[in-house]
């Protein structure tokens, strides 16, 4: 199960449904939690290196440049700094934190990095972890009590009519028997599929949203395996047989993971777990953390149940339309059987979800847990659509780097005097990182690579060349030249300046 960008998309917290008490609970004294997250960032795996791809070492995790960890994070983001700089540290953390709860191995063998093995797993980390995962969930995911008013959904009736509306509006209408999602696969291509393939670099485009749903689909449905254990009735088996149709049946050839693996090789992209580390979006971080979140703390079980019932609706014509682009872009060489397989699978997933988990909680728990499902979608629409803004917002900058480097150059004389300098050299640790102003980057000496999408052909700027960021949007420096001066300014700018 992924939750990813794109047009497989297109709260008040009810009385008694104690939502913000997920993220308040055992919260560390404040200046023990700053001490636990500058040890944690401080690890050594979590250290950038000069790589700009991980390969070989699903441990090698890099949260940002020296001092990331250095930031306030008792206040927690408002849903305007969804995409801030914060977001980001905390999303990487928070991931690290939720997969080292899961095994995962070098594709080499583990003599290839037993040392960061021990690292990532051992006593140290894993107690830094505890003391500052409260306090990061805290700052991620509180926006989402207040971002969306619930809907008064209190009853069986009213969920199925709210349920299949929902479903409609996103795309993903019920077919003629109101029970299965209905799917089109000769549909055009519309929003951010089309976008892709009419893009510049259709090619890069493809490729920074296949990274994005790797995020989540190269450990696929790992968040589910924290809901199969225990004694819950009927649902517990529902929900374990999605679990084996995402595992393959037992059979490696045929799990979810293993097919996407292939989808990525067929295009020329990179396999290993989090090769694009550096290339996810914070909305895409969110996204998957969210899901752990609620599968770490089974206090959000009936959100986790009705966000996966409209995630797997929706995902029968999403990897449909993914699929399409998929082809558009990049023509037989796309293996994109992974997709197919969605499109298929999903059909029977979303049916299984909404009538055995969605209504199957209604029925056996009442109407006492009816709004704790509405919050699970409602939670589910918002991150997609602000996933889905991030996402476009980034192919839109990273497929006019050109453009923007002409507006910075115009813009140079305007920016602020608060200039920082940085000199950078080949072998220098790379990493990437969103800022929370629009700024201005500028090349006063050597040559500099611009990292905006995983590309063999990054942006090049030269001495002289200013290039315009907009707030939020990713991207990573590396010298092109024995060694590059690069000053960065503030600039406030008005929609007119683009």
């Amino acid at each position: 199960m992924t939750i990813t960008t794109g047009p497989i998309t297109t709260g008040t917290t009810p009385a008694g449904m104690a939502a913000t008490g997920m993220v308040t609970t055992g919260v560390a004294p404040a200046a023990d939690v700053s001490a636990a997250l500058a040890a944690y960032c401080e690890q050594r795996i979590f250290q950038p290196t000069p790589d700009v791809y991980i390969t070989g070492n699903p441990f090698q995790r890099p949260i940002g440049p020296p001092g990331a960890g250095a930031r306030d994070f008792s206040v927690p983001a408002t849903e305007a700094e969804f995409l801030g700089s914060g977001q980001l540290i905390a999303g990487r953390v928070l991931c690290n934190a939720y997969e080292s709860d899961m095994i995962l191995l070098p594709p080499a063998g583990l003599a290839t990095a037993k040392a960061d093995f021990d690292l990532f797993y051992g006593d140290e980390v894993r107690r830094l972890r505890d003391v500052v995962r409260p306090g990061l969930e805290r700052y991620a995911f509180s926006f989402l009590d207040d971002a969306v008013p619930a809907p008064q959904v209190r009853t069986l009736e009213e969920l199925q009519e709210y349920f299949l509306t929902e479903v409609g509006a996103a795309g993903a209408p019920a077919d003629a028997s109101s029970g299965n999602p209905a799917v089109d696969a000769g549909a055009p291509m519309a929003g951010t599929m089309r976008l892709i393939a009419e893009c510049g670099h259709p090619e890069e485009a493809a490729g920074l949203h296949l990274i994005q749903l790797a995020l989540d689909a190269l450990t696929e449905a790992s968040a589910m395996a924290r809901n199969l254990g225990g004694s819950y009735g009927v649902e517990q088996s529902e929900l374990f047989k999605i679990f084996n149709d995402e595992f393959g049946y037992g059979v490696y050839g045929a799990k979810h993971s293993t097919i996407f693996k292939e989808m990525l090789a067929s295009v020329g992209l990179r396999t290993d777990l989090h090769a694009y580390w550096n290339f996810y979006l914070p909305s895409s971080l969110v996204g998957v953390n969210y899901f752990n979140w609620l599968t770490e703390d089974h206090r959000g079980m009936f959100r986790y149940m009705a966000a996966v019932t409209y995630l797997e609706w929706l995902f029968a014509q999403g990897f449909a339309d993914t699929g399409v682009m998929l082809r558009a872009v990049y023509g037989d060489r796309v293996d994109a059987k992974y997709c197919d397989e969605h499109a298929h699978i999903d059909v029977h997933h979303g049916r299984m979800t909404y009538e055995n988990l969605l209504l199957g909680l209604a029925r056996a728990h009442g109407e006492i847990v009816i709004p704790e499902l509405v919050r699970g979608i409602e939670d589910t629409k918002l991150l997609l659509r602000l996933g889905d803004e991030d996402f476009r917002a980034q192919i839109a900058w990273a497929d006019a780097l050109d453009t923007y480097t002409e507006a910075g150059a115009r813009l140079a004389s305007a920016a602020g005097d608060d200039a920082a300098v940085r000199t950078l050299r080949p072998g220098d640790p790379f990493s990437t990182g969103v800022r929370d102003t629009d700024t201005l980057v500028e090349v006063t000496g050597g040559e500099v690579e611009v990292h905006a999408w995983a590309t063999e052909h990054p942006h090049r700027l030269g001495k002289g060349d200013v290039l315009l960021v907009p707030k939020s949007r990713l991207h990573g420096l590396k010298a092109a030249s024995g060694e590059a001066r690069v000053t960065v300014r503030t600039i406030e700018r008005t929609s007119n300046d683009d």
